[in-house]
């Protein structure tokens, strides 16, 4: 990859997290202008694609980056991916490096609405779900996290360790999506590999089991009770944004999209939340999805006054 290409991409990394910042708007004109340059609309546009990439990285396990990147120079695709999640997590999720016992520690934190891919020094990666905070930090050669709200996919190069609810998982390159519960509770699915789990966690499940894919296991309140069930094929795509239904009721599909927005989705009565969704959705924008469910049952969409969005029968 040449100087300009590489000076090309980084600016590209650089708008695309500016213009999913909270001044987006106030960058518009200048992007425009930016853009307008034919290379650098498509270095953008490939930004946009990696990116994508990017969000569902703990499955594909950067096998399509491969696929898609520039021949030019594949080695510079890593390095761009890497730089671009910089570049978003600095701008859109809140990083805090502090120092304890003279190690650091940073902290990332993401805010409602917001998924976004995290590079580990080690060469692991994570993807935090809305409205989470990890901790990760280097001790003794190793990487490191702790998960302090919500969720977060990992993919383990190497020996991470990840801990959550007083336990620890020991990643040795498996993919598995990490989930704290309420009051104490905590979730683990595991996608590729085999993890080692640890503390009081492992100790509820049963005698020589393994942590195996395609499994989740749902740990209860204050880790005192332990279920395993099929993991869920829905909820397995929520690095992307994306959820595709399958004859699910719409009221579980508007508690999956209100976890991702301060507007809400709220249903006139049971009858509109008993219907079935089939289709892929994005559930990260609350006005698209209600607009898009109304169209596809024959609903009305009305605001109410707190700004939510109400989906009720035109009969209605």
């Amino acid at each position: 990859m040449s100087k300009q290409d590489e000076a090309r991409d980084q600016a590209a990394a650089e708008w695309f997290a500016r213009m999913r910042g909270p001044g987006a708007l106030t960058h518009r004109a200048a992007f425009d202008a930016w853009r307008a340059d034919p290379a650098n609309r498509q270095a953008y546009e490939e930004m946009e694609q990696q990116f994508d990439e990017a969000g569902v990285l703990a499955q594909s396990r950067l096998n399509t980056l491969r696929q898609r990147t520039r021949p030019r120079d594949l080695t510079g695709a890593y390095k761009l991916v890497g730089a671009l999640a910089a570049c978003v997590v600095a701008a859109l999720v809140l990083s805090l490096t502090i120092w304890r016992g003279g190690q650091a520690e940073t902290r990332y934190a993401t805010g409602l609405g917001q998924i976004r891919a995290v590079s580990l020094a080690d060469g692991s990666s994570m993807v935090l779900d809305t409205d989470s905070t990890v901790a990760t930090a280097m001790r003794n050669g190793r990487q490191q996290v702790r998960l302090e709200r919500g969720r977060a996919r990992f993919v383990a190069a190497g020996a991470l360790r990840v801990e959550a609810a007083r336990s620890q998982l020991d990643g040795h390159g498996a993919t598995f999506d990490l989930a704290l519960g309420p009051q104490g509770g905590l979730a683990l699915t595991v996608l590729s590999g085999q993890p080692r789990l640890s503390g009081p966690a492992a100790r509820l499940l049963p005698a020589k089991a393994t942590l195996t894919s395609g499994r989740e296991i749902l740990f209860g309140p204050n880790l005192s009770t332990v279920d395993i069930r099929p993991a869920s094929k829905v909820e397995a795509q929520w690095p992307s944004g994306l959820r595709t239904f399958d004859q699910t009721p719409l009221s579980e599909v508007a508690a999956i999209a209100n976890r991702y927005n301060s507007r809400k989705i709220r249903l006139a009565d049971p009858v509109v939340g008993a219907l079935r969704v089939s289709g892929a959705f994005r559930v990260t924008g609350a006005n698209d999805l209600a607009n898009g469910l109304a169209a596809a049952f024959g609903l009305i969409v009305t605001p109410a006054p707190s700004g939510d969005l109400i989906l009720s029968r035109a009969s209605a």
